[in-house]
């Protein structure tokens, strides 16, 4: 007798029809979870907690870092310049002074012979008063260095830089932030896992979280922390044991506990923001100072075209009474004053804004009792 046919096992071109669709919705809830997580319909409402004054400054001031004050010494911060839409064109090293309002940009001196495309930089101040600058310096498409200089300070002067050496290493993959943790040691994070080339753009088209923090002893170096999405900017906290690292992806910073002898780091936490961290510096009062980026697509469309706008904002992190994180907005703008914010500093109630692309630099003068509270 012929068999009878089953028709409990799906048909092949039944199952095939499943997979597709099952495919198509796996596809939109990604492409909606990465528009969702882009900001890509998130603007920013213009807010200053006080005044601001824009100064024409070299073109993308991306980092900056305040000097330590000290008697006749002059008030200042230390500025990493680049202009990212000619890579080719030489980058520089400014000092800010801060005496005045608005303040200065003057040139330091750098090696002739060293060819110069900064990106983070950080200071590190000993115990005794010496300052140590660690600048990541993009050599070409494909060698990155770490420069050391000696920052010599003297009354009524602009700082001198002198030139102690340079740090490299394989692990040197893309990085973007800098963490000084003594005169020769650093933490640097790459926000990328690949070199130049086509897996950039898969790297970040599918949020992969293959960026890393690297820890530089003073003798080698060595992968610490891995599984970030786009990490950029680090921070040590001031008692040295948290170190503080922004993705922009993911929209947050992750906390690391910090083994101070060795350097190594475990994972402890994380706070949210409203929009993509970049550079993350701590004032002289262990308060943070967090650039974010509210919308990523903005971003890259800025990036491509100058007159294309993108909004940003600068987060104070504090502790309130309770002990807890208090996020709160000192600066926030559609693009029209700074597109594209990269880093905020503080000094003695004044807020310096500096941003990836723009020859600006906003000088603000801030109201502390007008930063308004942000809800994690």
């Amino acid at each position: 007798m012929p068999r009878k046919r089953r028709t409990d096992r799906p048909l092949p071109g039944r199952l095939m029809r499943f997979w597709w669709r099952f495919a198509v919705v796996g596809i939109i809830v990604y492409v909606g979870y990465t528009i969702w997580l882009g900001g890509a319909y998130r603007s920013v409402d213009a807010f200053t907690a006080g005044q601001c004054v824009a100064v024409p400054a070299p073109p993308g001031p991306e980092d900056m870092a305040v000097l330590p004050d000290g008697p006749g010494l002059l008030p200042g911060a230390i500025v990493s310049s680049q202009d990212r839409r000619d890579r080719a064109a030489p980058g520089g090293l400014y000092f800010y002074d801060l005496s005045s309002r608005p303040g200065t940009f003057t040139r330091l001196e750098t090696p002739a012979s060293m060819v110069l495309h900064p990106h983070g930089l950080s200071l590190f101040t000993t115990p005794d008063g010496q300052s140590f600058l660690h600048v990541i310096n993009h050599r070409s498409r494909d060698r990155h260095t770490v420069e050391i200089f000696a920052v010599q300070q003297t009354p009524g002067n602009i700082p001198v830089l002198r030139h102690r050496g340079s740090v490299a290493s394989d692990l040197f993959v893309h990085p973007n932030g800098i963490a000084a943790a003594g005169p020769e040691s650093f933490y640097l994070t790459n926000d990328r896992g690949s070199g130049p080339g086509w897996m950039h753009m898969v790297e970040n088209l599918l949020q992969l979280s293959r960026s890393t923090v690297v820890y530089h002893d003073g003798r080698g170096a060595r992968v610490v922390a891995d599984n970030i999405a786009f990490a950029n900017g680090i921070e040590i906290s001031a008692d040295g044991g948290t170190v503080l690292v922004g993705s922009t992806q993911w929209r947050m910073i992750l906390a690391y506990t910090r083994e101070i002898t060795s350097g190594m780091l475990l994972r402890s936490g994380s706070l949210a923001l409203p929009g993509g961290a970049d550079n993350i510096r701590r004032d002289a009062n262990g308060e943070l100072w967090v650039a974010a980026h509210a919308n990523a697509f903005a971003f890259i469309g800025h990036a491509m075209n100058a007159e294309k706008e993108s909004p940003s904002m600068i987060l104070r992190l504090s502790r309130n009474a309770r002990g807890a994180i208090q996020t709160s907005e000192a600066f926030g703008d559609p693009g029209d004053m700074l597109s594209g914010a990269s880093v905020g500093v503080q000094h003695q109630g004044r807020l310096l804004i500096g941003a990836v692309f723009q020859p600006t630099v906003l000088d603000c003068q801030l109201d502390e009792a007008k930063l308004r509270e942000i809800e994690s």
